[in-house]
């Protein structure tokens, strides 16, 4: 399947809704079991009768009644005229592996967080996060595999996120842009294939960079595109950019550590440069909306917390920044962006 840039309502709410079905314990787990044992991937080759995909994955004949009835309950898979099993539309799309749009990672890393979760009561008693003994934070502990579904799995999300970014924020007058933490490259490669005149070095921990090599080279963006290794905590970011992106970013971590992420950019970006920070937030009036209110607790129970874009604003004029906007609140994420001084201030 080629990737293409989609914005219909119709598309974006069964997003939403596959998202949902990662919510509840039961479900996610589910979800997670099919997605590991490769049901979608297979079904996208061939529907299959309810023996063969028995066979195929060896299910138990008290099990496989149950699991394909909650599938197809979930809209996920459906019979076709001769009574074989296939995947629904929204499972090809974003539960199929090669799809652009899949989304399924995301279900297999937090599989991995119900340890965590079984501590999320303590999290918010206390207000101390929970990690693994001798893990400074969520991803120090994470394996090969577990960066790889991590990344596949905010791929589409991240291509979506960059196409609303660029309807928001007006990228023309830069010349490169640094993307901090930037996963799989969802962000640059939307942002890029806006601006043909722009170019992007990604940066992210040794491991990830692979992934989204893959991606960029995929969209046909590899001349462009930069990558650099390392932690923005230990090693310093690169330098030469105009721009810079932190996306999804700063809810990680806690107050401390984001001004330190945000020290590093000020230092890194140019004179005059922008930055632009895009994550899920919380109203001012801490009324909602649903999605960062409900990735909040996640955030918070592993170490960071979705916060206002007045905190945000408030943090970038700490770290040195000035000419603060905060865009309009999003049901998915808000956007806040500053200056640093054209002339650096002694």
């Amino acid at each position: 399947m080629t990737m293409r840039i989609v914005d219909d309502a119709v598309h974006r709410a069964e997003q939403l809704r596959v998202y949902a079905l990662q919510d509840g314990a039961v479900r996610a787990r589910t979800l997670a079991f099919c997605l590991r044992i490769g049901v979608f991937d297979t079904l996208e080759s061939r529907p299959m009768t309810t023996e063969e995909l028995a066979a195929t994955f060896g299910l138990a004949p008290r099990v496989y009644p149950t699991l394909l009835a909650f599938l197809a309950s979930q809209r996920l898979i459906e019979r076709d005229p001769d009574g074989r099993w296939r995947n629904t539309p929204t499972a090809s799309r974003f539960l199929v592996r090669a799809s652009p749009w899949y989304i399924g990672g995301r279900a297999l890393l937090f599989d991995g967080f119900y340890e965590a979760i079984g501590h999320l009561d303590s999290a918010l008693a206390t207000g101390r996060p929970w990690t693994p003994a001798g893990q400074h934070d969520m991803f120090a502990g994470f394996s090969p595999e577990e960066q790889r579904w991590f990344a596949e799995g905010m791929l589409a999300n991240a291509i979506h996120g960059g196409e609303a970014l660029v309807r928001t924020v007006d990228f023309s007058g830069f010349r490169h842009l640094l993307d901090v933490g930037g996963g799989p490259g969802g962000y640059t490669i939307a942002i890029l294939r806006a601006h043909p005149h722009l170019r992007a070095t990604i940066f992210d921990l040794p491991g990830v960079d692979a992934i989204a090599r893959e991606n960029v080279e995929r969209a046909g963006l590899a001349e462009r595109v930069a990558f650099a290794t390392g932690s923005f905590f230990e090693d310093p970011l690169p330098k030469g950019h105009d721009v810079l992106l932190l996306s999804s970013i700063l809810h990680d971590w806690e107050d401390d550590d984001c001004q330190r992420i945000l020290a590093a950019c000020w230092e890194a970006l140019e004179p005059g440069g922008l930055i632009v920070v895009t994550e899920p937030m919380l109203a001012d009036d801490l009324t909602g909306p649903d999605h960062p209110s409900v990735s909040g607790l996640t955030m918070v129970m592993l170490g960071g917390r979705n916060r206002t874009r007045t905190e945000i604003a408030a943090m970038l004029e700490a770290a040195g920044f000035g000419d603060v906007w905060c865009g309009p609140l999003g049901e998915q994420n808000s956007t806040v962006t500053a200056r640093k001084a054209a002339v650096s201030q002694v």
